[in-house]
Order: C-alpha cells, then sequence, then structure tokens
C-alpha cells in the first residue's frame, strides 16, 4: 500500500480545500505530524475522524522559545487515540543555531516521552549555515539514550552519518528532493540502506517533486518518491511502494 509516512494537512495551507486534498489520498495511508500543539491537536483529530490517517505530535525545534511543551497535554493526545510516534522532533541549526542548548533539552524530553509510552520517534534534523553538526549531535543524543526505534525524515546528513543511524536501528525517510537533488548524496545513501529501512514522505506542503516542483505538495504525490527510488534500485515501483508501505507499518504499527 503507498504510505506517506510523513505530511501536514493539520497545517494551515489545506485550510481552504482540506476536504478535496482528503478525498485523493482515499487509497493510501497517511500519517499527520504535529509541529505545535494545536497541529499536534490536528493531526490527531484527523486521524479519528479518517480511518485511513494516523498522527504523531511533538514541538518542532524551530518552536523551542514559542510555546512550552508540557508533556501532560502530549500525553493527554496519546490517550486519544491513533498517535503512532512522537515528532516532529530533533535539532534544527538552520534556524535556531543561538538554542543548542534549549533544543537538546526540548529533544530528550520527546525521547523520554517516546520510550514511555513505547512510540518511535519521527526525527528532523538540519545544519546551519555554518555548523554542519545537527546531525552529529542528534545521533550523539539517540545513542546515549539508547534509542533504536524511529525515523530521521527527509534525511539530509551525509552518507557516513546515515550509515551510524542504521547502525542504531533507526530508518531513514525520503522525500521530493530525491527526484531533483543534484548532489548525488541521496542517491548513493538509497543505493547503500537495506531495503528494510526506507520510508517514502512528502513533508507536504514542502518538498514537492518533479513533475509539481513549484506547487504546493500534497500526499498523493509520494508516489513520485517511490518511483524515483525504484529507478535508482533498479527495481520495480510497484515494489518500492510494497516495500516501503510495509515498512511504515511495521514502524508505526498501523492497523
Amino acid at each position: 500500500m503507498l504510505i506517506d509516512s510523513h505530511t501536514h494537512l493539520n497545517f494551515k495551507a489545506y485550510n481552504k480545500d482540506l476536504k478535496e486534498v482528503i478525498s485523493r489520498c482515499k487509497d493510501m495511508k497517511v500519517i499527520n505530524v504535529g509541529a505545535a500543539l494545536e497541529t499536534s491537536k490536528r493531526a490527531v483529530d484527523l486521524a479519528l475522524e479518517n480511518d485511513n490517517f494516523f498522527s504523531s505530535i511533538g514541538l518542532h525545534p524551530i518552536h523551542v522559545k514559542d510555546e512550552e511543551f508540557n508533556i501532560q497535554d502530549y500525553k493527554d493526545l496519546i490517550e486519544k487515540g491513533k498517535v503512532v510516534a512522537i515528532g516532529e522532533t530533533g535539532l534544527d541549526y538552520y534556524h535556531n543555531n543561538n538554542l543548542k542548548k534549549e533544543q537538546k533539552e526540548l529533544f530528550i524530553k520527546h525521547i523520554k516521552l517516546a520510550q514511555e509510552y513505547k512510540l518511535p520517534l519521527i526525527i528532523h534534523g538540519r545544519n546551519g549555515r555554518d555548523d554542519n553538526t545537527a546531525y552529529e549531535d542528534i545521533y550523539t543524543i539517540l545513542k546515549e539514550h539508547e534509542v533504536n526505534k524511529g525515523v530521521v525524515h527527509c534525511y539530509g546528513g551525509n552518507v557516513e552519518e546515515s550509515k551510524k543511524f542504521i547502525d542504531l536501528g533507526l530508518s531513514l525517510g525520503f522525500t521530493g528532493i530525491i527526484t531533483f537533488d543534484k548532489t548525488g548524496i541521496l542517491e548513493e545513501i538509497i543505493k547503500y540502506i537495506p531495503e528494510d529501512r526506507i520510508l517514502i514522505e512528502t513533508d507536504a506542503p514542502y518538498l514537492t517533486p518533479e513533475p509539481y516542483r513549484g506547487k504546493r505538495n500534497e500526499p498523493g504525490y509520494v508516489k513520485y518518491v517511490a518511483k524515483k527510488i525504484a529507478e535508482i534500485k533498479n527495481i520495480n515501483e510497484d515494489d518500492i511502494i510494497e516495500l516501503t508501505g510495509n515498512n511504515a507499518i511495521k514502524l508505526f504499527k498501523l492497523k
């Protein structure tokens, strides 16, 4: 089954035509990911309203100073049901390079919440303009807290870092970036990564793949990510859809 393992239909970008976008997702499964308390609540609501939707809840590192991470609020959301992961959480040195300490503390809180409820993490990483240590710091924290269940979404680190995350037991998520990446790094990683660690995602409304680059993204476009991975690995597109779907079902215990 086609599964978008990371999207944001809970964001304002879909306020005007959400019903139409949801209707185009009826033959796939979708995980809506929260970035703050309100978008986490909306992700849970969408999951409860749609049989093929699931949710992940968390406070994104770029919002570390925007609101307090009240753990009880997030525990209450877990109890409502259909929360399959914690996040997105992690470290973002592109937007908040001056708040590394606060981001790390917030990340650890998410890790402890995930471990308490035995849920996987959805991990965000982004290096700074002149600071390429975000993924290194994420790895250090994950290893220190013995995290072995989760996905580094929209993976943007280098090959050696990807191997470290794989060795921890984590999966890597790939977005529409692979359809226009000129560096060759993602292609190299996709060739290396074990097939049972590959997830596909849109990160919609962002990172729209070719042939729709420049337009708003939506879950159905994740098929173009699958198509590109199939080309890179020289296997059938339907096999990639089945493979990555099974990987998502296993990691997030989707039903």
